[in-house]
């Protein structure tokens, strides 16, 4: 049993290292610390199948370029934001980040606190760094309207970077980016459950996609049954909040049980806690990635890499980013082994309360059980 254990170790592995002829760097993976696989009747047997090439993804949190960043950006040029961290976005077969600012040069601003706009000729920071998806869906995407959101989803179709989330009516904005990579098809879903209301598209009018149960039933399953990979992200949750509320929890399992293979979620600036469903990854909250702000509370994130195949997850790592502002100048760095440890060790207590915590090892390595069951 140990000699399968660590053969199937081994080959997840080898599934999930990026081939040398995909044009990026190597990116080693060390061994979980703790692997387990239990061959009890409810779950799958060993199956050869297990050992295909898997895809994986890179998630990020928040992203807004304008504001403070835009001095750095002028100073150092639009590669600045993502110096440090482009190595780890550009090895994934997918890296996909929430845009909460519209790339605009004009626009009605909205009557609410804070808004953003950030310069169109920033956005290429965006595909330097090796992003493929952009979601949309969020409570600062509409701030200037639909003149702005046009013109972000023009900016970003110029450079070859899928979005979901926000467009020119519900049908539009509800629809899922599909990407083909490394022999599978992959769903992304983008919804925002934050206010304000009007941001939200209509049958009629443009906004954000909000995660009706009718949108849901009728998009997900399908999707589900014509890719191999249904991603869900959503914007959610309250701000500085390690703890999830219970909405957000109820949505998370009702997508899996309609068919997503990963939650992503964001907003809250912080992280919040992560969670196994179903064999299932469910992130609640990254926080932010490269957001434009002085927030002495929004200084712990994690860039969350996972490794999926057509039966659920296989490997799942977190990478703990320094985005104190006041620290690294608006340009996310990886932390060093002892305040990553740190991170971890909070985002595991952050997990505690959850029904099925998803536990990492102090390299970020997640050491829960894989559960091999059927969907």
């Amino acid at each position: 049993m140990k000699r399968i254990g660590i053969l199937f170790l081994l080959l997840t592995v080898i599934a999930c290292t990026p081939k040398p002829n995909q044009g990026k760097s190597d990116l080693s993976y060390s061994p979980l610390q703790r692997f387990h696989i239990d061959f009890s009747d409810h779950r799958l047997a060993l199956d050869l199948r297990t050992f295909l090439p898997t895809v994986s993804i890179v998630a990020v949190g928040d992203i807004m370029l304008g504001n403070h960043t835009e001095k750095f950006i002028r100073q150092f040029g639009v590669e600045y934001p993502f110096q440090a961290t482009r190595s780890i976005l550009q090895d994934a077969d997918i890296a996909m980040g929430n845009l909460e600012g519209a790339f605009a040069s004009s626009g009605t601003r909205f009557k609410k606190r804070f808004t953003f706009k950030v310069p169109p000729q920033f956005a290429p920071a965006l595909a330097l760094a090796g992003f493929d998806v952009m979601t949309l869906a969020n409570n600062h995407i509409f701030d200037y309207g639909m003149p702005a959101l046009k013109q972000t989803i023009e900016v970003l179709d110029s450079l070859k970077i899928n979005h979901s989330g926000a467009d020119s009516n519900r049908a539009a904005a509800c629809r899922p980016v599909v990407l083909e990579s490394n022999g599978y098809k992959v769903a992304i879903f983008s919804y925002s459950m934050t206010f304000p209301a009007e941001f939200w598209a209509t049958d009629t009018s443009a906004g954000t996609c909000f995660p009706y149960e009718s949108v849901i039933k009728r998009t997900i399953p399908h999707y589900d049954s014509t890719c191999d990979v249904v991603i869900t992200a959503f914007h959610w949750g309250r701000e500085l909040k390690n703890t999830p509320r219970d909405y957000q929890v109820e949505m998370a399992h009702r997508v899996i049980d309609l068919g997503s293979d990963l939650v992503i979620g964001h907003h809250p600036h912080v992280l919040q806690g992560m969670e196994i469903y179903k064999n299932r990854l469910i992130a609640y909250s990254l926080g932010n990635f490269c957001f434009s702000s002085y927030s002495r509370r929004a200084v712990e994130s994690v860039m969350l890499e996972v490794c999926v195949d057509r039966n659920g997850l296989v490997l799942a790592r977190v990478i703990p980013i320094n985005v104190n502002n006041y620290e690294v100048d608006f340009q996310p760095k990886v932390l060093s082994a002892q305040r990553s440890a740190e991170v971890i060790a909070h985002l595991n207590e952050y997990s505690k309360n959850l029904e099925s915590p998803a536990l990492f090892d102090s390299s970020g390595y997640l050491i829960d059980d894989l559960l091999l069951t059927e969907r």
